[in-house]
């Protein structure tokens, strides 16, 4: 079978690439896969950084194009795997699957008429065209709205179609990350999606002698899902006023490229200014692997202080790097919403929390009980198997075979 992946954002590396090329990785053995981009990636950079056995698969670029204009492509295909967020391309192979890290919210029928209309607008007074030649005037104007919002600017260079509903529903399979994200595309789509926990390399992680560290890990960036590093350089300074010492904040994470997400970066550190706190950005694996292994706690707060009815999209759609801090002994101490929920029991294998008081009693009582982190840092370890590569298989297997797509995907 002839298999297409498309990611727009394949040269990023990121989780949702990985996520994509996981699936790749089980599929190529006994298929013809090519995964699709617009930007030449090294495909020895993208198996070392990545960490998954890709030699089997292919790749392809294409020129940049909006999603609206891809359907033909995928129609060279007998399974067409779009797993690119925020990409609505209508899928024209005999089957399909679309990857949904988190649904996009639909509007209303005005709403979605201004926006499209709007968005027209501003891409011709801006020479937004793949193939446009734009003025000096309209390239400064455009570097102000990147500046200004980043995510708008991606949204007008690749304007969503007027009722991404109706594509959705083209689909064969929608891929939920979570059963988090499998709820909002009931509510928001109404249609059904078929869960798909990432595949995470437990394996790879290993609890070393444990030092009084509390770990959080998550890209620097600006924008409307950021990891919250504010809230909890602020939160882990008011424990250390209230008296909390002798622990360390360790911040890790990649930092994404541009202007405004350095500067995102500088405001943490000078927050993070005059506290036992370290921002480690763009670590090695081998050096993340280890900061995972000696560290005792783990943190995480996507989406403090956001409504999760009325802005979903803020909080975390499952949590990777929670789930390798389980791998490798940390006791997570997590935000209870979103995906996060799912991760962890209560009392049994961490603690959730929502408000910067429970997180910080959470914290003072496993500092203050190391027999109580213990029982929880084994229990962690336990649960976080539930997402190691032979479920994440099973997964893939049950729900090829329910939508009847004949797709083979290699053995444990």
């Amino acid at each position: 079978m002839r298999i297409g992946i498309y990611n727009r954002h394949l040269a990023t590396l990121g989780g949702g690439e990985r996520y994509s090329l996981a699936i790749a990785s089980l599929l190529a053995p006994a298929n013809d896969v090519e995964v699709i981009s617009h930007t030449a990636v090294d495909p020895a950079q993208i198996a070392t950084r990545l960490h998954l056995p890709l030699d089997r698969v292919r790749y392809r670029v294409v020129p940049a194009q909006p999603a609206a204009d891809l359907g033909p492509l995928s129609a060279e295909y007998d399974f067409f795997i779009n797993a690119s967020n925020g990409d609505f391309i209508t899928p024209a192979a005999p089957h399909s699957a679309l990857v949904v890290f988190f649904p996009a919210h639909p509007g209303g029928r005005i709403t979605r008429s201004v926006r499209a209309r709007g968005n027209a607008l501003l891409r011709r007074l801006l020479a937004l065209a793949p193939d446009a030649q734009p003025t000096s005037l309209q390239q400064r104007l455009t570097d102000r709205l990147v500046a200004l919002s980043p995510e708008l600017d991606a949204r007008l260079r690749n304007p969503q179609p007027a009722d991404l509903r109706a594509v959705a529903a083209r689909y064969d399979l929608r891929w939920a990350i979570s059963r988090f994200t499998q709820q909002w595309i009931q509510r928001y789509w109404a249609l059904p999606g078929s869960l798909l926990y990432p595949a995470v390399d437990v394996e790879n992680f290993v609890a070393l002698p444990k030092e009084p560290w509390i770990l959080s890990v998550g890209r620097f960036f600006a924008g409307q899902h950021n990891k919250q590093h504010l809230a909890m350089v602020r939160t882990f300074g008011e424990l250390v006023d209230e008296g909390f010492s002798g622990w360390h904040l360790r911040l890790a994470g990649g930092v994404t490229p541009g202007a405004v997400h350095s500067a995102y970066l500088e405001e943490v550190r000078q927050a993070a200014a005059g506290y036992p706190i370290t921002v480690h950005a763009d670590l090695s694996f081998a050096a993340l692997r280890e900061l995972y292994g000696r560290s005792a706690i783990y943190w995480h707060a996507a989406g403090h202080g956001e409504d999760e009815m009325a802005a979903p999209v803020k909080f975390e759609h499952f949590g990777i790097t929670t789930v390798e801090a389980m791998a490798a002994g940390c006791v997570p101490v997590v935000i209870g919403a979103g995906g996060q929920r799912e991760l962890v029991q209560p009392g049994v294998s961490g603690y959730l929390w929502r408000t910067a008081a429970e997180l910080k009693s959470s914290t003072r009582r496993l500092v203050a009980r190391p027999e109580l982190a213990t029982e929880l840092s084994k229990a962690a370890m336990r649960a976080g198997r539930r997402f190691d590569w032979p479920h994440f298989r099973q997964q893939l297997v049950v729900s090829l075979a329910a939508a009847g797509i004949p797709a083979e995907v290699a053995g444990p």
